[in-house]
């Protein structure tokens, strides 16, 4: 469509780009408030008004971004259209299959990144997740709207499993550290040294809490040894985790016997560190059958007949499913999206961080790091609320090779010369 014909039918497209930034923030907006507060225990007290809501906000969060993404994103080359079409049809045929609706709308907030001002989207992103989790607690301790789910082995928090409750703490965190980092003063490291202190006492979010710690210990680590993380070592490192990560995954859980733990002592002290991680590892991908312990409300029950669940595109459903929950992002992608789809999903991400490292952003690359080494641990890569590193979607996507990567932590070099000026 003509430019001129497109602004005579659209007038909103006369300012493109800002248009296009308050659609993509409402978006963002709106999937938060949706896995944030309707992704609670409010399900369980309003089941009604809290099924129309989520109906509500997916549909209005996915209607934003793919207005965003046809009529309010610039695509210099034929080629970004091809791929970010072939992107969505796949997220829409893997999502159905696997019942994981998050993937699609990841895809989306992902594509939908291109072209908007990331430190402003990040602003929306870290003041609605922040309200919301308030908003959520509150209702929790001082209403009946969010009760105590009885089956979660500590506390809940209004989210099911406390687990659920540090995901979102950890969105929180990511999203501060992003936006404030190189320029990280004293209260910043104050409130998410509290937070990483938090989510570690209080919820007892073990995965979460010790991700914090360590991207604030690679934060300082960069303050201290510059050049290190600029250099070819460090490249390595994190190009080298993602396929180390998931091997790792595949051989312990393979190895580990719970019903010998004997036999691999090393696995077994690293089963306990990982509070039982490599136990269902074991069971649930590799398909041994095991006798589930007695749990508050519920007796002990034999977790058998389980399907093999390698295949090329995979389905199955690895979060609400407990025959098939797991709790390894490396091992659910393989289960939920197939081989196929790991394949394609740890493509994009080492091309991510190939650019990313190629380019100098050290920042991102701290970040992606911690991410990573969290998702070992939890199946939560496609939460927006837990991951708002989807942003980075169009780096690998849908940025032409040799222009500038949309990232918003400066690079090193960049940095140095702002310096040099004041």
């Amino acid at each position: 469509m003509p430019v001129a014909l497109s602004q005579r039918r659209f007038p909103f497209l006369d300012n493109r780009p800002l248009t296009g930034q308050r659609v993509y923030c409402t978006a963002i907006a709106l999937l938060l408030i949706l896995s944030e507060v309707f992704s609670s225990n409010i399900q369980s007290t309003l089941p009604a008004f809290s099924h129309l809501a989520r109906l509500g906000l997916t549909g209005a969060g996915t209607l934003l971004l793919v207005i965003k993404c046809l009529f309010l994103t610039r695509y210099e080359r034929r080629w970004q259209w091809a791929v970010g079409c072939a992107a969505v049809v796949y997220a829409a045929f893997a999502s159905l299959r696997g019942d994981d609706i998050w993937f699609l709308l990841a895809v989306l907030v992902g594509l939908g990144a291109k072209d908007v001002d990331l430190r402003t989207a990040l602003r929306v992103y870290l003041g609605t997740a922040a309200v919301c989790l308030v908003l959520v607690q509150l209702l929790h301790y001082t209403t009946p709207l969010m009760p105590f789910n009885m089956y979660a082995r500590n506390w809940d928090y209004g989210y099911g499993h406390y687990n659920g409750y540090g995901a979102r703490l950890l969105g929180v965190f990511f999203a501060w550290g992003w936006l404030r980092w190189p320029r990280l003063r004293w209260f910043d490291w104050a409130g998410l040294a509290a937070l990483a202190a938090y989510t570690l006492i209080v919820p007892l979010c073990r995965g979460a809490g010790m991700a914090m710690l360590l991207l604030l210990l690679l934060f300082a680590a960069q303050k201290l040894l510059p050049r290190f993380f600029e250099s070819r070592v460090w490249h390595f490192l994190v190009l080298a985790l993602y396929p180390l990560l998931t091997v790792f995954s595949l051989v312990t859980g393979y190895l580990f016997d719970p019903g010998a733990s004997d036999l691999t002592p090393k696995l077994s002290l690293l089963n306990r560190a990982f509070s039982g991680r490599l136990e269902i590892w074991h069971h649930v991908f590799w398909a041994f059958d095991y006798l589930h312990p007695a749990e508050e409300g519920a007796e002990a029950w034999l977790h058998a007949g389980m399907p093999n669940v390698i295949t090329l595109l995979g389905g199955f459903a690895t979060d609400a499913d407990v025959h098939h929950s797991i709790d390894n992002t490396y091992l659910a992608l393989i289960m939920n999206k197939g081989l196929l789809g790991a394949v394609l999903v740890a493509g994009v991400t080492l091309l991510l961080l190939w650019r990313l490292c190629r380019t100098g952003h050290t920042g991102e690359t701290l970040l992606l790091f911690a991410m990573l080494c969290y998702l070992l641990m939890e199946n939560k890569m496609f939460l927006i609320s837990a991951n708002p590193l989807i942003l980075l979607l169009p780096c690998a996507l849908l940025t032409p090779r040799g222009a500038p990567l949309p990232a918003l932590c400066p690079r090193p070099a960049a940095q140095s010369r702002e310096a040099a000026a004041v």
